[in-house]
């Protein structure tokens, strides 16, 4: 029997019971032995004495390093370890994305004075789910920013547009689903913040809106990801790329199961 290893870090996993339940029966319904792997505490070797000989890891872990090396022992990884490095680190997908798809103006926080006008955002580069992001309004706010996050960390513009944004699903470079997600309270749209959702039928997807999509995964393999888009100014631009995506909105919201959609996706490759 094929074997696949599915990887999270513990506190992650604890929050994505339902999805790993579905990624195992998918894998088994394909003819996989599934096996789940909490990598906090072991070292890249020991993970890759584990995965020795799997037909297929499935990384959730955020870890590109990790996909890396076992990229280079042969074993077969998704998303790809230049996805995963990519789409979590926000400096990174400006720079390898800003000549072809529309984003914010983004720039690495350093001791200078940001080379962008109050108010702006900041963010940690390696953040994800809005964890972090801050509006700042003056020099005391950014000289609070700082002391609170000592990590790499990025600028951007204002949007004119906040409280909203569009995550398109991704599975195996096309778009399998798009939820528009809003909050009133925060300018943070985030559905794990607190903000609503809502599913938008993908033939309502507007033209700008499905070139952002289409020129993502023509620069990055998307086996499973997110492509988030929100406006500014009333075009569309990326947000960010989110590797690995959670899926709870397509559980709560629709008929999708993007676990086992994914599986398919991968196993009608083999």
């Amino acid at each position: 029997m094929k074997r696949a290893c599915i990887l999270y870090k513990k506190e992650d996993a604890a929050k994505n019971g339902v999805l790993i339940k579905k990624y195992f029966e998918s894998l088994r319904r394909r003819g996989f032995n599934p096996g789940l792997l909490i990598t906090d505490k072991l070292r890249a070797d020991d993970v890759r004495k584990i995965a020795c000989g799997a037909d297929l890891i499935i990384n959730r872990t955020r870890d590109a390093a990790l996909a890396r090396l076992l990229e280079e022992d042969g074993l077969r990884v998704t998303n790809p370890s230049f996805t995963t490095e990519t789409a979590n680190d926000k400096f990174l997908t400006y720079e390898r994305l800003k000549g072809s798809v529309p984003m914010l103006e983004t720039h690495l926080l350093t001791d200078a004075p940001p080379p962008i006008p109050y108010p702006f955002v900041a963010k940690p580069a390696g953040g994800h789910g809005g964890s972090g992001v801050t509006m700042i309004e003056d020099p005391a706010g950014l000289a609070a920013y700082r002391a609170a996050h000592p990590e790499r960390s990025v600028v951007q513009p204002v949007a004119t547009e906040l409280g909203r944004d569009m995550r398109v699903y991704v599975i195996g470079g096309r778009p399998a689903a798009a939820m528009l997600r809003e909050s009133d309270s925060d300018f943070r749209s985030n559905f794990s913040l607190g903000g609503r959702a809502a599913i938008v039928p993908l033939n309502k997807l507007r033209a700008d809106e499905l070139a952002i999509v289409g020129s993502v995964c023509a620069a990055l393999p998307l086996d499973y990801a997110g492509v988030d888009i929100m406006r500014d100014h009333g075009r569309a631009i990326l947000n960010e790329i989110e590797d690995p995506v959670g899926a709870r909105m397509l559980y709560i919201y629709t008929e999708l199961d993007p676990a086992q959609m994914h599986i398919e996706y991968l196993t009608s490759k083999e």
